[in-house]
């Protein structure tokens, strides 16, 4: 458990890391925060999604699967909105797959470590969003 742990904290650092570096542009030369930053969280937002869908079709059937890859997809579509929107729609969507997950709690047997953990990362890039959302 304790690998989860710190690949979970270690996939934090490149939303503080872009958050950091898009509140104080001056200590970098180049305009990467705000795209590195989108791909990073639809790619992670993709990746927790996935995560569920084979848990939730072998135990749930087929409707709940299609809303949580729904939720990957309107991260991805997102990238067609304005950027403060899209920051938005990415919180929203990250804020609803733990909400889902918990919803869920039945058919997913996490340990209430795990549950701590998902809690604090998912109020971690929510955070991030919001403070990159009133940056832009």
């Amino acid at each position: 458990m304790q690998l989860i742990h710190i690949l979970g904290y270690a996939g934090l650092v490149p939303f503080i890391g872009l958050t950091f570096l898009q509140l104080w542009p001056q200590l970098i030369t180049f305009t990467l925060p705000f795209t590195a930053f989108q791909s990073y969280s639809q790619i992670i937002l993709a990746f927790m999604a996935g995560a569920l869908w084979p848990v939730f079709y072998q135990q749930s059937g087929p409707s709940l699967p299609v809303w949580v890859v729904s939720i990957a997809l309107v991260g991805w579509f997102s990238s067609l909105l304005l950027p403060q929107h899209q920051l938005l729609v990415l919180a929203a969507a990250f804020i609803a797959v733990r909400l889902i997950e918990l919803w869920q709690g039945s058919l997913l047997n996490y340990n209430p470590a795990y549950h701590r953990l998902r809690n604090q990362l998912t109020t971690v890039v929510v955070f991030c969003h919001v403070l990159f959302w009133w940056s832009v």
